[in-house]
Protein backbone atom coordinates (compact mmCIF):
# COMPACT_ATOMS: atom_id res chain seq x y z
CA UNK A 1 0.00 0.00 0.00
CA UNK A 2 2.47 2.10 1.48
CA UNK A 3 4.53 1.53 -2.20
CA UNK A 4 1.23 2.46 -4.43
CA UNK A 5 0.83 5.50 -2.24
CA UNK A 6 4.65 6.29 -3.21
CA UNK A 7 4.11 5.90 -6.51
CA UNK A 8 0.81 8.48 -6.58
CA UNK A 9 3.23 10.94 -5.09
CA UNK A 10 5.99 10.64 -6.85
CA UNK A 11 4.19 10.89 -10.16
CA UNK A 12 2.02 14.45 -8.61
CA UNK A 13 5.95 15.77 -7.83
CA UNK A 14 6.84 15.22 -10.96
CA UNK A 15 4.02 16.42 -12.91
CA UNK A 16 3.82 19.74 -10.47
CA UNK A 17 7.36 20.15 -10.79
CA UNK A 18 6.88 20.28 -7.12
CA UNK A 19 10.04 21.32 -4.62
CA UNK A 20 10.48 19.86 -1.34
CA UNK A 21 9.15 23.31 -0.28
CA UNK A 22 5.90 22.52 -1.54
CA UNK A 23 5.65 19.32 -0.54
CA UNK A 24 5.54 20.26 3.43
CA UNK A 25 3.19 22.84 3.34
CA UNK A 26 -0.34 21.82 3.81
CA UNK A 27 -3.75 22.75 3.85
CA UNK A 28 -5.29 24.20 7.10
CA UNK A 29 -8.82 23.22 6.33
CA UNK A 30 -10.39 20.64 4.44
CA UNK A 31 -12.99 21.39 1.86
CA UNK A 32 -16.03 22.66 2.57
CA UNK A 33 -18.91 21.13 1.43
CA UNK A 34 -21.21 24.25 2.36
CA UNK A 35 -20.59 27.96 0.54
CA UNK A 36 -18.83 28.81 4.33
CA UNK A 37 -15.90 30.62 3.68
CA UNK A 38 -12.84 29.94 6.30
CA UNK A 39 -10.46 32.70 7.68
CA UNK A 40 -7.77 33.93 8.58
CA UNK A 41 -6.54 35.69 11.60
CA UNK A 42 -3.19 38.27 11.24
CA UNK A 43 -1.11 39.69 13.82
CA UNK A 44 0.03 42.88 12.54
CA UNK A 45 3.36 43.84 13.51
CA UNK A 46 5.28 46.88 12.23
CA UNK A 47 8.99 45.85 12.38
CA UNK A 48 10.57 49.06 11.54
CA UNK A 49 8.51 51.28 14.24
CA UNK A 50 8.47 47.80 17.20
CA UNK A 51 5.41 48.23 17.87
CA UNK A 52 2.11 45.84 17.30
CA UNK A 53 -0.49 47.32 14.94
CA UNK A 54 -3.85 45.36 15.08
CA UNK A 55 -5.61 42.48 13.43
CA UNK A 56 -6.10 41.76 10.02
CA UNK A 57 -8.81 39.35 8.74
CA UNK A 58 -9.46 37.96 5.40
CA UNK A 59 -11.15 34.53 3.64
CA UNK A 60 -8.99 31.80 3.26
CA UNK A 61 -7.42 31.22 0.26
CA UNK A 62 -6.53 28.07 -0.97
CA UNK A 63 -4.53 30.02 -3.66
CA UNK A 64 -2.00 31.42 -0.99
CA UNK A 65 -1.04 28.14 0.81
CA UNK A 66 2.41 29.46 0.03
CA UNK A 67 1.97 32.64 1.65
CA UNK A 68 0.17 31.38 5.20
CA UNK A 69 3.19 28.70 5.42
CA UNK A 70 1.09 26.69 7.18
CA UNK A 71 2.25 22.93 8.14
CA UNK A 72 0.50 20.90 11.54
CA UNK A 73 2.77 19.66 13.86
CA UNK A 74 2.07 17.83 17.91
CA UNK A 75 -0.64 18.37 19.54
CA UNK A 76 0.48 19.77 22.48
CA UNK A 77 3.83 21.49 20.65
CA UNK A 78 4.62 23.71 18.43
CA UNK A 79 3.97 23.83 14.64
CA UNK A 80 6.92 24.30 12.15
CA UNK A 81 6.00 27.91 11.63
CA UNK A 82 4.30 30.45 13.94
CA UNK A 83 0.67 29.57 11.84
CA UNK A 84 -2.23 27.58 14.15
CA UNK A 85 -5.26 26.46 13.51
CA UNK A 86 -7.77 28.03 16.29
CA UNK A 87 -9.55 25.75 18.45
CA UNK A 88 -9.24 27.27 22.00
CA UNK A 89 -7.54 30.48 21.81
CA UNK A 90 -6.53 30.77 25.09
CA UNK A 91 -4.09 27.80 24.36
CA UNK A 92 -3.87 28.70 20.57
CA UNK A 93 -2.48 32.07 20.60
CA UNK A 94 0.25 31.52 23.69
CA UNK A 95 1.34 27.67 23.10
CA UNK A 96 1.35 27.85 18.97
CA UNK A 97 2.53 31.57 17.98
CA UNK A 98 4.02 33.19 21.38
CA UNK A 99 6.20 30.20 22.72
CA UNK A 100 7.21 29.57 19.01
CA UNK A 101 8.82 32.79 18.81
CA UNK A 102 10.78 32.23 21.95
CA UNK A 103 11.72 29.26 21.23
CA UNK A 104 13.32 29.65 17.58
CA UNK A 105 14.78 32.48 18.69
CA UNK A 106 17.23 30.46 20.95
CA UNK A 107 17.74 28.44 17.89
CA UNK A 108 21.34 26.80 17.12
CA UNK A 109 20.45 27.03 13.40
CA UNK A 110 19.88 30.41 13.29
CA UNK A 111 22.31 33.00 12.54
CA UNK A 112 22.66 35.91 14.85
CA UNK A 113 20.35 38.46 12.53
CA UNK A 114 17.96 35.34 12.04
CA UNK A 115 17.63 34.99 16.11
CA UNK A 116 17.21 39.29 16.92
CA UNK A 117 14.60 39.18 14.55
CA UNK A 118 12.81 36.57 16.16
CA UNK A 119 13.67 37.88 19.28
CA UNK A 120 12.11 41.10 18.70
CA UNK A 121 8.78 39.74 17.79
CA UNK A 122 8.27 37.70 20.60
CA UNK A 123 8.88 40.53 22.63
CA UNK A 124 6.27 42.80 20.80
CA UNK A 125 3.88 39.87 21.06
CA UNK A 126 4.92 39.55 24.74
CA UNK A 127 4.37 42.82 25.75
CA UNK A 128 0.69 43.23 24.17
CA UNK A 129 -0.74 39.73 24.27
CA UNK A 130 -3.58 41.18 26.27
CA UNK A 131 -4.37 43.55 23.55
CA UNK A 132 -3.82 41.24 20.77
CA UNK A 133 -5.94 38.91 23.11
CA UNK A 134 -8.87 41.06 23.34
CA UNK A 135 -8.83 42.14 19.49
CA UNK A 136 -8.46 38.56 18.62
CA UNK A 137 -11.50 37.41 20.39
CA UNK A 138 -13.62 40.41 19.09
CA UNK A 139 -12.55 39.70 15.99
CA UNK A 140 -13.92 36.09 16.65
CA UNK A 141 -17.11 37.11 17.88
CA UNK A 142 -18.17 38.10 14.72
CA UNK A 143 -17.37 35.53 12.71
CA UNK A 144 -19.69 32.21 12.14
CA UNK A 145 -18.72 29.31 15.01
CA UNK A 146 -18.16 26.60 12.14
CA UNK A 147 -15.73 28.46 9.83
CA UNK A 148 -12.41 27.15 10.21
CA UNK A 149 -10.29 29.96 11.46
CA UNK A 150 -6.18 30.11 11.19
CA UNK A 151 -3.94 32.53 13.28
CA UNK A 152 -0.91 33.65 12.23
CA UNK A 153 1.33 36.98 11.46
CA UNK A 154 2.26 39.46 9.05
CA UNK A 155 4.99 41.61 9.12
CA UNK A 156 5.45 44.91 7.81
CA UNK A 157 9.00 45.63 6.32
CA UNK A 158 9.76 49.27 5.39
CA UNK A 159 6.24 49.98 3.47
CA UNK A 160 4.83 46.53 3.01
CA UNK A 161 3.33 43.72 4.94
CA UNK A 162 4.53 40.48 4.35
CA UNK A 163 2.92 36.96 4.77
CA UNK A 164 5.44 34.42 6.46
CA UNK A 165 5.55 32.53 3.20
CA UNK A 166 7.35 35.89 1.90
CA UNK A 167 9.96 35.86 4.31
CA UNK A 168 12.90 33.84 3.99
CA UNK A 169 13.26 33.43 7.48
CA UNK A 170 10.54 31.37 7.91
CA UNK A 171 10.82 29.26 4.63
CA UNK A 172 14.36 28.49 6.02
CA UNK A 173 12.62 27.85 9.56
CA UNK A 174 10.34 25.24 7.79
CA UNK A 175 12.69 23.25 5.63
CA UNK A 176 14.84 22.50 8.82
CA UNK A 177 12.71 21.72 11.02
CA UNK A 178 10.98 19.04 9.06
CA UNK A 179 14.18 17.90 7.33
CA UNK A 180 14.95 14.52 8.25
CA UNK A 181 17.73 14.07 10.45
CA UNK A 182 20.14 11.49 8.92
CA UNK A 183 21.39 8.54 10.78
CA UNK A 184 25.21 8.63 10.87
CA UNK A 185 25.31 4.92 11.62
CA UNK A 186 23.99 3.80 8.39
CA UNK A 187 26.05 2.15 5.69
CA UNK A 188 25.73 1.78 1.92
CA UNK A 189 24.23 -1.55 1.72
CA UNK A 190 20.92 -0.27 3.61
CA UNK A 191 17.55 -1.09 1.83
CA UNK A 192 15.20 1.29 1.81
CA UNK A 193 11.88 -1.17 2.61
CA UNK A 194 9.76 1.06 0.39
CA UNK A 195 11.89 1.61 -2.69
CA UNK A 196 13.87 -1.13 -2.75
CA UNK A 197 16.96 0.55 -3.19
CA UNK A 198 20.09 0.78 -1.26
CA UNK A 199 20.79 4.53 -0.07
CA UNK A 200 22.68 6.33 2.79
CA UNK A 201 19.65 9.07 3.45
CA UNK A 202 17.55 7.35 5.99
CA UNK A 203 14.71 9.15 7.80
CA UNK A 204 14.37 8.84 11.32
CA UNK A 205 10.57 9.62 11.40
CA UNK A 206 9.08 7.59 8.75
CA UNK A 207 5.50 7.62 9.89
CA UNK A 208 3.42 9.76 7.84
CA UNK A 209 0.24 8.09 8.75
CA UNK A 210 0.11 7.91 12.72
CA UNK A 211 -0.76 4.43 13.05
CA UNK A 212 3.17 3.51 12.77
CA UNK A 213 4.84 4.04 16.22
CA UNK A 214 7.73 3.54 18.37
CA UNK A 215 6.16 4.96 21.64
CA UNK A 216 6.66 1.77 23.49
CA UNK A 217 10.19 -0.22 24.07
CA UNK A 218 8.76 -3.41 22.85
CA UNK A 219 7.44 -2.26 19.62
CA UNK A 220 11.46 -1.88 18.80
CA UNK A 221 13.68 -4.52 17.43
CA UNK A 222 17.21 -5.18 18.48
CA UNK A 223 17.37 -5.21 22.00
CA UNK A 224 14.93 -2.73 23.00
CA UNK A 225 17.33 0.11 21.84
CA UNK A 226 15.72 3.15 20.76
CA UNK A 227 18.86 3.97 18.51
CA UNK A 228 17.69 1.06 16.77
CA UNK A 229 14.34 2.15 15.71
CA UNK A 230 15.41 2.48 12.22
CA UNK A 231 15.81 -0.79 11.99
CA UNK A 232 12.49 -1.51 11.84
CA UNK A 233 10.99 0.93 9.34
CA UNK A 234 14.12 1.88 7.44
CA UNK A 235 12.80 4.50 4.55
CA UNK A 236 14.89 7.11 3.11
CA UNK A 237 14.26 10.79 2.66
CA UNK A 238 13.22 10.64 -0.88
CA UNK A 239 10.48 7.76 -0.27
CA UNK A 240 9.45 10.02 2.56
CA UNK A 241 8.86 12.80 1.06
CA UNK A 242 7.09 10.86 -2.08
CA UNK A 243 4.53 9.10 0.41
CA UNK A 244 3.77 12.52 1.98
CA UNK A 245 3.21 13.83 -1.24
CA UNK A 246 0.84 10.84 -2.46
CA UNK A 247 -1.30 11.07 1.02
CA UNK A 248 -2.17 14.52 1.08
CA UNK A 249 -2.99 14.14 -2.63
CA UNK A 250 -5.50 10.85 -1.63
CA UNK A 251 -6.91 12.45 1.65
CA UNK A 252 -7.97 15.82 -0.70
CA UNK A 253 -9.11 14.04 -4.20
CA UNK A 254 -10.02 10.12 -3.15
CA UNK A 255 -11.30 10.29 0.49
CA UNK A 256 -14.97 8.64 0.75
CA UNK A 257 -17.63 8.32 3.31
CA UNK A 258 -18.63 4.63 3.84
CA UNK A 259 -21.26 4.51 6.38
CA UNK A 260 -19.82 6.03 9.11
CA UNK A 261 -16.41 5.18 8.28
CA UNK A 262 -13.85 7.12 6.14
CA UNK A 263 -11.76 5.16 3.48
CA UNK A 264 -9.03 5.94 0.72
CA UNK A 265 -9.39 4.83 -2.83
CA UNK A 266 -5.59 3.88 -3.62
CA UNK A 267 -5.18 2.82 -6.75
CA UNK A 268 -1.83 0.91 -7.92
CA UNK A 269 -0.50 -0.68 -11.05
CA UNK A 270 0.15 -3.94 -11.86
CA UNK A 271 1.67 -3.39 -15.08
CA UNK A 272 3.44 -0.21 -16.81
CA UNK A 273 4.06 3.13 -15.58
CA UNK A 274 1.59 5.94 -14.46
CA UNK A 275 2.59 8.12 -17.27
CA UNK A 276 1.00 5.63 -19.68
CA UNK A 277 -2.45 5.07 -17.63
CA UNK A 278 -5.53 6.51 -18.90
CA UNK A 279 -7.54 6.05 -16.31
CA UNK A 280 -4.40 6.54 -13.52
CA UNK A 281 -4.40 9.97 -15.38
CA UNK A 282 -8.33 10.85 -14.65
CA UNK A 283 -8.04 9.62 -11.08
CA UNK A 284 -5.06 11.74 -10.08
CA UNK A 285 -6.37 14.61 -12.05
CA UNK A 286 -8.51 16.87 -9.20
CA UNK A 287 -10.37 18.47 -11.84
CA UNK A 288 -11.37 14.85 -13.50
CA UNK A 289 -12.22 13.29 -10.52
CA UNK A 290 -14.78 16.35 -9.53
CA UNK A 291 -16.23 15.94 -12.59
CA UNK A 292 -16.85 12.04 -12.58
CA UNK A 293 -17.98 12.63 -8.83
CA UNK A 294 -20.95 14.76 -10.29
CA UNK A 295 -21.19 12.57 -13.11
CA UNK A 296 -22.07 9.24 -11.61
CA UNK A 297 -25.40 8.52 -9.91
CA UNK A 298 -25.00 4.44 -9.88
CA UNK A 299 -23.59 4.24 -6.31
CA UNK A 300 -23.43 1.18 -3.66
CA UNK A 301 -22.66 3.46 -0.63
CA UNK A 302 -23.96 6.64 0.60
CA UNK A 303 -21.30 8.59 -0.36
CA UNK A 304 -22.28 11.31 -3.26
CA UNK A 305 -18.94 11.24 -4.10
CA UNK A 306 -18.47 8.00 -4.98
CA UNK A 307 -17.08 6.68 -8.42
CA UNK A 308 -16.92 3.30 -8.14
CA UNK A 309 -19.03 2.42 -10.76
CA UNK A 310 -17.00 4.83 -13.32
CA UNK A 311 -14.17 2.22 -12.39
CA UNK A 312 -16.02 -1.18 -12.94
CA UNK A 313 -15.36 -0.79 -16.52
CA UNK A 314 -11.85 -0.58 -16.60
CA UNK A 315 -9.05 -3.25 -17.27
CA UNK A 316 -7.56 -5.64 -14.66
CA UNK A 317 -4.32 -3.89 -15.52
CA UNK A 318 -4.75 -1.88 -12.44
CA UNK A 319 -6.04 -2.49 -8.70
CA UNK A 320 -7.20 -0.48 -6.03
CA UNK A 321 -7.15 -0.80 -1.84
CA UNK A 322 -9.92 0.23 -0.19
CA UNK A 323 -8.16 1.46 2.83
CA UNK A 324 -10.46 2.03 6.61
CA UNK A 325 -8.68 4.59 8.61
CA UNK A 326 -10.16 5.90 11.94
CA UNK A 327 -9.01 9.06 13.39
CA UNK A 328 -9.77 9.56 17.54
CA UNK A 329 -7.93 12.28 19.48
CA UNK A 330 -4.70 12.53 16.72
CA UNK A 331 -4.02 9.21 16.93
CA UNK A 332 -5.06 6.91 13.83
CA UNK A 333 -5.79 3.47 13.44
CA UNK A 334 -6.78 0.77 10.46
CA UNK A 335 -9.78 -0.78 10.95
CA UNK A 336 -9.53 -2.18 7.17
CA UNK A 337 -7.56 -2.54 4.20
CA UNK A 338 -9.17 -4.54 1.46
CA UNK A 339 -6.11 -4.78 -0.81
CA UNK A 340 -5.82 -5.66 -5.07
CA UNK A 341 -9.49 -5.14 -5.43
CA UNK A 342 -10.03 -5.54 -9.48
CA UNK A 343 -11.94 -3.13 -11.44
CA UNK A 344 -13.96 -7.25 -13.10
CA UNK A 345 -14.97 -7.66 -9.16
CA UNK A 346 -16.68 -3.95 -9.04
CA UNK A 347 -18.33 -5.28 -12.29
CA UNK A 348 -19.29 -7.95 -10.25
CA UNK A 349 -20.68 -6.72 -7.50
CA UNK A 350 -22.71 -3.82 -9.42
CA UNK A 351 -24.21 -6.64 -11.89
CA UNK A 352 -24.97 -8.48 -8.31
CA UNK A 353 -26.70 -4.75 -7.28
CA UNK A 354 -28.64 -4.47 -10.74
CA UNK A 355 -30.26 -8.49 -10.31
CA UNK A 356 -31.46 -7.34 -6.87
CA UNK A 357 -32.84 -4.33 -7.92
CA UNK A 358 -34.81 -5.59 -10.89
CA UNK A 359 -36.21 -8.28 -8.88
CA UNK A 360 -37.30 -6.06 -5.85
CA UNK A 361 -37.56 -2.73 -7.94
CA UNK A 362 -35.88 -1.12 -5.03
CA UNK A 363 -32.62 0.47 -4.86
CA UNK A 364 -29.91 -1.49 -3.14
CA UNK A 365 -26.91 -0.06 -1.71
CA UNK A 366 -24.73 -1.11 1.61
CA UNK A 367 -27.14 0.49 3.33
CA UNK A 368 -29.36 -2.09 3.41
CA UNK A 369 -26.40 -4.37 4.82
CA UNK A 370 -25.88 -1.86 7.85
CA UNK A 371 -29.40 -1.46 8.69
CA UNK A 372 -28.63 -4.95 10.41
CA UNK A 373 -24.59 -4.01 11.44
CA UNK A 374 -24.78 -1.09 12.90
CA UNK A 375 -26.40 -1.42 16.53
CA UNK A 376 -26.92 -4.04 18.75
CA UNK A 377 -29.98 -2.33 20.57
CA UNK A 378 -31.38 0.91 18.82
CA UNK A 379 -30.94 2.53 22.40
CA UNK A 380 -26.98 2.48 22.44
CA UNK A 381 -25.53 5.22 21.30
CA UNK A 382 -22.23 3.89 19.67
CA UNK A 383 -22.34 1.38 16.78
CA UNK A 384 -20.93 -1.49 18.40
CA UNK A 385 -21.10 -4.16 15.14
CA UNK A 386 -18.51 -2.19 13.29
CA UNK A 387 -16.50 -4.92 13.18
CA UNK A 388 -18.84 -7.61 12.35
CA UNK A 389 -19.76 -4.86 9.14
CA UNK A 390 -16.64 -4.00 7.94
CA UNK A 391 -15.86 -8.18 8.22
CA UNK A 392 -18.21 -8.47 5.75
CA UNK A 393 -17.51 -5.90 3.34
CA UNK A 394 -13.99 -7.12 3.17
CA UNK A 395 -15.66 -10.51 1.77
CA UNK A 396 -17.77 -8.92 -0.09
CA UNK A 397 -14.73 -6.83 -1.58
CA UNK A 398 -12.43 -10.15 -1.68
CA UNK A 399 -15.37 -12.84 -2.88
CA UNK A 400 -14.83 -14.56 0.72
CA UNK A 401 -17.43 -16.99 1.79
CA UNK A 402 -19.71 -16.02 4.91
CA UNK A 403 -21.90 -18.49 6.80
CA UNK A 404 -25.58 -17.65 6.46
CA UNK A 405 -26.50 -19.03 10.26
CA UNK A 406 -23.96 -16.17 11.23
CA UNK A 407 -26.56 -13.32 9.05
CA UNK A 408 -29.45 -14.62 10.06
CA UNK A 409 -29.01 -14.44 13.70
CA UNK A 410 -28.83 -10.12 12.90
CA UNK A 411 -31.28 -10.28 10.36
CA UNK A 412 -34.12 -11.74 12.84
CA UNK A 413 -33.13 -9.89 15.75
CA UNK A 414 -34.13 -6.80 13.91
CA UNK A 415 -37.04 -8.29 12.30
CA UNK A 416 -38.54 -9.67 15.75
CA UNK A 417 -37.98 -6.15 16.62
CA UNK A 418 -40.44 -4.26 14.20
CA UNK A 419 -43.25 -6.97 14.16
CA UNK A 420 -43.26 -6.68 18.00
CA UNK A 421 -43.44 -2.99 17.43
CA UNK A 422 -46.13 -3.68 14.91
CA UNK A 423 -43.71 -0.95 12.50
CA UNK A 424 -41.91 -1.28 9.43
CA UNK A 425 -41.73 -4.93 9.70
CA UNK A 426 -41.92 -5.81 6.00
CA UNK A 427 -39.89 -3.34 4.48
CA UNK A 428 -37.01 -4.80 7.54
CA UNK A 429 -37.86 -8.40 5.85
CA UNK A 430 -37.54 -7.55 2.46
CA UNK A 431 -33.97 -5.59 3.05
CA UNK A 432 -32.97 -8.71 4.74
CA UNK A 433 -34.48 -10.63 1.73
CA UNK A 434 -32.40 -8.43 -0.88
CA UNK A 435 -29.45 -9.05 1.14
CA UNK A 436 -29.45 -12.42 1.07
CA UNK A 437 -30.40 -12.29 -3.00
CA UNK A 438 -26.94 -10.04 -3.32
CA UNK A 439 -24.81 -12.23 -1.21
CA UNK A 440 -26.34 -15.41 -3.29
CA UNK A 441 -25.66 -13.74 -6.40
CA UNK A 442 -22.27 -12.88 -5.04
CA UNK A 443 -21.38 -16.65 -4.67
CA UNK A 444 -20.77 -15.57 -0.82
CA UNK A 445 -23.45 -17.43 0.82
CA UNK A 446 -24.67 -20.26 -0.77
CA UNK A 447 -27.26 -23.11 -0.65
CA UNK A 448 -27.01 -26.49 -1.86
CA UNK A 449 -30.46 -27.58 -3.94
CA UNK A 450 -32.09 -30.82 -2.67
CA UNK A 451 -33.00 -32.27 -6.44
CA UNK A 452 -34.95 -35.05 -5.25
CA UNK A 453 -37.63 -32.64 -3.75
CA UNK A 454 -41.26 -32.62 -5.65
CA UNK A 455 -41.92 -29.26 -7.17
CA UNK A 456 -44.68 -26.80 -6.03
CA UNK A 457 -46.81 -24.60 -7.89
CA UNK A 458 -45.20 -21.44 -6.27
CA UNK A 459 -41.46 -22.64 -7.26
CA UNK A 460 -41.68 -19.83 -9.33
CA UNK A 461 -41.92 -17.62 -6.68
CA UNK A 462 -39.24 -19.62 -4.30
CA UNK A 463 -36.52 -19.28 -7.15
CA UNK A 464 -36.98 -15.64 -7.67
CA UNK A 465 -36.26 -14.36 -4.45
CA UNK A 466 -33.61 -16.88 -3.55
CA UNK A 467 -32.55 -20.15 -3.88
CA UNK A 468 -32.09 -20.08 0.20
CA UNK A 469 -35.51 -21.95 -0.09
CA UNK A 470 -33.91 -25.70 -1.00
CA UNK A 471 -35.92 -27.98 1.32
CA UNK A 472 -39.37 -29.19 2.05
CA UNK A 473 -39.31 -27.64 5.43
CA UNK A 474 -38.20 -24.05 4.69
CA UNK A 475 -40.75 -23.88 1.50
CA UNK A 476 -43.42 -25.09 4.18
CA UNK A 477 -42.60 -22.86 6.55
CA UNK A 478 -42.47 -19.60 4.08
CA UNK A 479 -45.86 -20.73 2.96
CA UNK A 480 -47.11 -21.22 6.47
CA UNK A 481 -46.11 -17.41 7.08
CA UNK A 482 -47.96 -16.38 4.18
CA UNK A 483 -51.18 -17.88 5.20
CA UNK A 484 -50.47 -16.28 9.15
CA UNK A 485 -50.24 -13.13 7.54
CA UNK A 486 -53.52 -13.46 5.31
CA UNK A 487 -55.91 -14.18 8.38
CA UNK A 488 -53.80 -11.42 10.59
CA UNK A 489 -55.25 -9.24 7.76
CA UNK A 490 -58.44 -11.04 8.19
CA UNK A 491 -58.27 -10.46 11.67
CA UNK A 492 -57.45 -6.31 10.68
CA UNK A 493 -60.37 -5.83 8.34
CA UNK A 494 -63.17 -7.25 10.88
CA UNK A 495 -62.08 -6.25 13.83
CA UNK A 496 -59.19 -3.86 13.29
CA UNK A 497 -57.13 -5.83 15.69
CA UNK A 498 -54.84 -8.55 15.39
CA UNK A 499 -55.20 -11.55 18.29
CA UNK A 500 -53.61 -14.51 16.20
CA UNK A 501 -49.84 -12.45 16.65
CA UNK A 502 -49.66 -13.90 19.93
CA UNK A 503 -49.93 -17.37 18.66
CA UNK A 504 -46.75 -16.24 17.25
CA UNK A 505 -44.24 -16.25 20.09
CA UNK A 506 -42.45 -13.19 19.11
CA UNK A 507 -41.22 -14.79 15.96
CA UNK A 508 -39.58 -17.36 18.59
CA UNK A 509 -41.16 -20.59 17.13
CA UNK A 510 -39.71 -23.81 17.62
CA UNK A 511 -40.16 -26.38 15.27
CA UNK A 512 -43.51 -28.07 17.12
CA UNK A 513 -44.86 -24.41 17.20
CA UNK A 514 -44.83 -24.62 13.63
CA UNK A 515 -46.20 -27.60 13.10
CA UNK A 516 -49.29 -26.86 15.36
CA UNK A 517 -49.61 -23.54 13.75
CA UNK A 518 -51.29 -24.98 10.09
CA UNK A 519 -54.66 -26.41 11.91
CA UNK A 520 -54.77 -23.11 14.42
CA UNK A 521 -54.51 -21.10 11.59
CA UNK A 522 -57.03 -23.48 9.61
CA UNK A 523 -59.80 -23.20 12.73
CA UNK A 524 -59.59 -19.62 13.22
CA UNK A 525 -60.19 -18.80 9.65
CA UNK A 526 -62.98 -21.30 9.40
CA UNK A 527 -64.51 -18.59 12.58
CA UNK A 528 -64.73 -16.12 9.55
CA UNK A 529 -67.78 -16.46 7.24
CA UNK A 530 -66.15 -17.60 3.99
CA UNK A 531 -63.10 -17.06 4.59
CA UNK A 532 -60.96 -19.78 4.10
CA UNK A 533 -61.40 -20.16 0.26
CA UNK A 534 -60.32 -22.23 -2.04
CA UNK A 535 -57.09 -20.35 -2.49
CA UNK A 536 -56.24 -20.75 0.86
CA UNK A 537 -57.34 -24.07 1.36
CA UNK A 538 -54.30 -24.20 -1.65
CA UNK A 539 -52.04 -22.73 0.08
CA UNK A 540 -52.74 -25.02 3.10
CA UNK A 541 -52.31 -28.52 1.66
CA UNK A 542 -49.51 -27.66 0.11
CA UNK A 543 -47.90 -26.81 3.65
CA UNK A 544 -48.86 -29.74 4.49
CA UNK A 545 -47.95 -31.69 1.57
CA UNK A 546 -43.96 -30.15 2.23
CA UNK A 547 -44.12 -30.32 5.93
CA UNK A 548 -44.57 -33.98 5.71
CA UNK A 549 -41.66 -34.76 3.41
CA UNK A 550 -39.83 -32.31 5.66
CA UNK A 551 -40.42 -34.85 8.04
CA UNK A 552 -38.67 -34.26 11.85
CA UNK A 553 -35.77 -33.31 13.20
CA UNK A 554 -35.31 -30.16 10.53
CA UNK A 555 -32.04 -29.07 11.95
CA UNK A 556 -32.51 -25.40 11.74
CA UNK A 557 -32.15 -22.98 14.31
CA UNK A 558 -34.91 -21.00 16.14
CA UNK A 559 -33.43 -18.21 14.32
CA UNK A 560 -33.43 -19.25 10.46
CA UNK A 561 -37.14 -21.07 11.31
CA UNK A 562 -38.39 -17.88 11.85
CA UNK A 563 -36.55 -16.07 9.30
CA UNK A 564 -38.05 -18.17 6.59
CA UNK A 565 -41.64 -17.57 8.33
CA UNK A 566 -41.18 -13.98 8.20
CA UNK A 567 -40.29 -14.15 4.15
CA UNK A 568 -43.64 -15.84 3.96
CA UNK A 569 -45.40 -13.06 5.85
CA UNK A 570 -43.68 -10.38 3.46
CA UNK A 571 -44.57 -11.75 0.31
CA UNK A 572 -48.46 -12.91 1.35
CA UNK A 573 -49.56 -10.55 -1.00
CA UNK A 574 -47.64 -11.78 -4.35
CA UNK A 575 -47.99 -15.70 -3.30
CA UNK A 576 -52.52 -14.61 -2.76
CA UNK A 577 -52.59 -12.65 -6.29
CA UNK A 578 -50.59 -16.10 -7.65
CA UNK A 579 -53.29 -18.29 -6.09
CA UNK A 580 -55.92 -16.59 -7.12
CA UNK A 581 -54.89 -16.11 -10.67
CA UNK A 582 -54.10 -19.60 -10.95
CA UNK A 583 -57.63 -20.67 -10.02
Amino acid sequence: MLSAIREIGKWRIKEGNKSSFDVLIQEPFKERKDKETDNVLFIQINFENNSFVGIDLEDYDKNKKEKYLYRKGSPNGFNPTPAAVITDLDKTFPNKIENWFKKYSESNYLNIEGKNILKQVFDIIYNNKTQITTELKDKISNLKKKTGKLLTLKLKFKDDYLYLGDIELFRKILLEDCKPKIDNGCQENRCCSVCGEFKISFTDKPGVFKFYTIDKPGFITGGFNEKNEIKNFPVCTDCKEQIEEGKNFIEKSLSYRFYGHKYYLIPKLLTGKIENSETMSILLDTSRIVSLKDEVKNKITNDEKEILYELKNEKDSISFNLFFLEKDMGAEKIVLLVEDVLPSRFRTIFEAKNFVEEKFDDSFTFGKIREFFSKSDENKRENDLDKYFLEIVDKIFRGVSIEFSFLVKFFIKKIRKKFIDDEYFNSMVKNAMMDTLFLEKLKIINFEEDKSMNQTIFEDIFQKYSKSLNYPAKKGIFLLGTLAQLLLNKQWEVRKAKPFMKKLKGLKMEERDIKALLPEIQNKFEEYDNSFDKGKQLIAREVSKLLLEAGDNWKMSVDEINYYFSCGMNLSQEIADNVYAKE
